[in-house]
């Protein structure tokens, strides 16, 4: 459905990827991601990748990805409402990833703005 929305990128969601599983680990993932060309901007609402575990985080850093997080509030909204937040900040990723000097993490926030943490390799 995203890749109906803005044919000009490839938006995949890890469930449609053959490349990983249930089982993918978030480091696996990463590890594969850094290797495509151009590099993919990743997007997630996994925050224990940033703030809990220390191993993630690291892979994250070192890879060199630009990363989107939803905040927490994202994993409790029925699927429709997911889609509806991603579809109305959208606009605000694309133009903010493509002025990336550097890979960089953003957030998105409970009401949908798009915030700019700082360079990925500050993780």
């Amino acid at each position: 459905m995203a890749a109906e929305f803005d044919p000009d990128y490839d938006i995949q969601h890890l469930d449609d990827d053959a490349r990983f599983t249930k089982i993918s680990t978030d480091v696996e993932i990463i590890h594969t991601l850094k290797a495509e060309s151009p590099r993919p901007v990743f997007l997630t609402s996994d925050l224990n990748i940033k703030r809990k575990y220390p191993h993630e985080r690291k892979a994250l850093s070192e890879r060199g990805l630009t990363a989107i997080f939803f905040r927490k509030t994202f994993h409790h909204l029925s699927h429709h409402a997911q889609v509806l937040k991603l579809f109305k900040v959208w606009p605000d990723i694309l133009k903010a990833t493509s002025l990336c000097k550097v890979p960089t993490i953003f957030e998105v926030t409970p009401n949908g703005k798009l915030i700019k943490v700082g360079p990925t390799a500050d993780l």
